[in-house]
């Protein structure tokens, strides 16, 4: 079957017999039509004839271009709504895996009232307590109590770490070792506890199993933290006594070494090697590397991290606060920078030997006023301190 080349087939027609209405371009002289018509009439009718076929060639592809333009709007803002949608939902759902304790009756210090209680509207005050109980229990002892106080005025984290030897007076129950009120009262004992000695307010209280920690940092991939030779040495010597896997666990020394869940958790647990006040170093450096890790993700990997998260947590956060906070927390708090504090604070207190054991006995009026102005007017003892970008 031969094929016409239609592309170069000629129509036979002479180009100079065509009018082109775009430039007006017409020969008025040998016009029979025109013949009796002046030559200013001739260019009159001409130009209107020709401006109204533009008119009328152009209208159809300026409306349909309108149309367009207001179409794909149209689809795009329906596109973005989905997406909302859709990220709402699925945080709603992340949210309502929380074990939420807000349904509880609320927590009421009745040892202290509320006015001897210092607090600021532009300060939030979270206390996050790590335990060793299994799943359901809150009743073992606190192994990290930590106070995350979100400071708006300042714009920035405050870690405050409560040496769980300190010698302090629990509310109803005697003095004692600080993280002995969580198994002679659960967490709202841990609260009133501080509240009563440290005259702070604290908003809510998050309650974290270890298994959570451990889980956040392999779903991370793992963190980049400081260790040093000695505490190398140490982990390498003793990892068999800490590890639930029974998998052999190397240390390496340096400024950023990378280390697993399992790997930090031991890190954060050392106790034998120095004091109290290194031990929540540990935990602040690897709290540090975490929310480091964090801002790398983006968010659909941070969905997914919630998913596996939320359910090994306890708050009497109200999903309206978590929501809230989600939202800070992604578009400003996480860019804040990390500022901590231990108390009792260097130089106030000395180890005793107590009914409950060696303890930290310190000046508790000292420690109130140095723990006040670290958290509401961003003042340090300028020993403790450690900035995180």
């Amino acid at each position: 079957m031969d094929f016409e080349d239609i592309s170069s087939k000629s129509d036979n027609y002479v180009e100079d017999e065509y009018e082109d209405i775009d430039t007006g371009r017409y020969d008025y002289d040998n016009d029979d039509v025109y013949e009796d018509i002046p030559l200013a009439k001739k260019k009159q009718l001409t130009d209107e004839y020709i401006a109204e076929k533009t008119a009328t060639s152009l209208a159809p592809y300026k409306t349909r271009k309108k149309k367009l333009k207001h179409k794909l709007l149209k689809e795009l803002g329906l596109a973005f709504l989905v997406i909302i949608l859709c990220f709402g939902i699925a945080i709603f759902s992340l949210i309502n895996k929380i074990n939420n304790a807000s349904s509880k009756e609320e927590r009421i210090n009745s040892h202290i009232t509320e006015d001897e209680l210092y607090y600021s509207s532009d300060v939030t005050n979270i206390l996050l307590l790590g335990v060793d109980a299994r799943e359901g229990e809150t009743s073992s002892r606190s192994d990290t109590m930590m106070l995350i106080s979100i400071d708006r005025a300042h714009k920035k984290i405050k870690l405050t770490s409560f040496l769980r030897d300190s010698y302090v007076e629990i509310p109803g129950k005697g003095w004692n070792k600080l993280n002995a009120s969580c198994s002679k009262g659960g967490v709202n004992l841990v609260c009133d506890t501080i509240e009563y000695n440290y005259k702070i307010k604290i908003d809510n209280y998050m309650l974290v199993n270890f298994q959570a920690f451990e889980k956040l940092i392999d779903l991370l991939g793992g963190v980049d933290v400081e260790i040093t030779e000695k505490e190398a040495n140490y982990l390498n010597k003793t990892w068999h006594r800490w590890s639930l896997t029974g998998n052999e666990l190397h240390f390496d020394s340096g400024e950023a070494v990378h280390i697993n869940g399992e790997q930090a958790l031991m890190f954060c647990r050392i106790r034998k090697l120095d004091s109290d006040f290194k031990r929540t170093e540990r935990q602040r450096r690897t709290i540090s590397a975490i929310k480091t890790k964090l801002m790398r993700s983006n968010p659909i990997e941070l969905m997914n991290i919630a998913s596996k998260i939320l359910p090994l947590i306890e708050t009497d956060l109200t999903l309206a606060e978590i929501t809230k906070l989600g939202a800070n927390a992604l578009f400003s708090y996480l860019r804040y920078d990390i500022v901590s504090q231990s108390i009792p604070a260097d130089g106030t207190w000395h180890s005793e030997m107590k009914t409950c054991g060696s303890s930290l006995v310190f000046d508790l009026k000292k420690n109130t006023e140095i723990l006040k102005n670290f958290i509401y007017f961003d003042e340090y003892d300028g020993k403790t301190e450690e900035n995180t970008k």
